[in-house]
């Protein structure tokens, strides 16, 4: 079974969708969700509040934010790709020694 992720958009309204899940990962997919939705939740607010900044405030404060953006976009990038090796030692195609750790290999 594939499951499928997609971002709705109506208005002023933006909604992410989950479907075709396997019925006994719901509860940790909803933990899953709430472990990121922090972290967009700031990023969110962040643009929020920049957006509500005059130019003069904009053109003083945009070096520093135009540095902790790429400083967490890096952050992500690396989080993702640790999510895409989790997912490649499950999937049987890695083992967790290929990635540093071959105390915790068990093959």
């Amino acid at each position: 079974m594939t499951f499928q992720l997609s971002i709705d958009t109506e208005d002023n309204q933006i909604s992410l969708k989950i479907n075709n899940f396997r019925p006994e990962n719901s509860e940790l997919i909803q933990v899953r969700l709430k472990e990121v939705t922090e972290l967009l939740h700031e990023i969110v607010a962040s643009d929020d509040a920049a957006s509500g900044l005059t130019s003069d405030e904009l053109t003083r404060l945009q070096p520093g934010l135009a540095a902790l953006e790429l400083k967490y976009k890096i952050l992500i990038h690396q989080a993702t790709q640790q999510a895409a090796t989790a997912r490649s030692i499950a999937e049987g195609r890695d083992t967790i020694s290929q990635h540093g750790f071959p105390e915790l290999d068990d093959v």
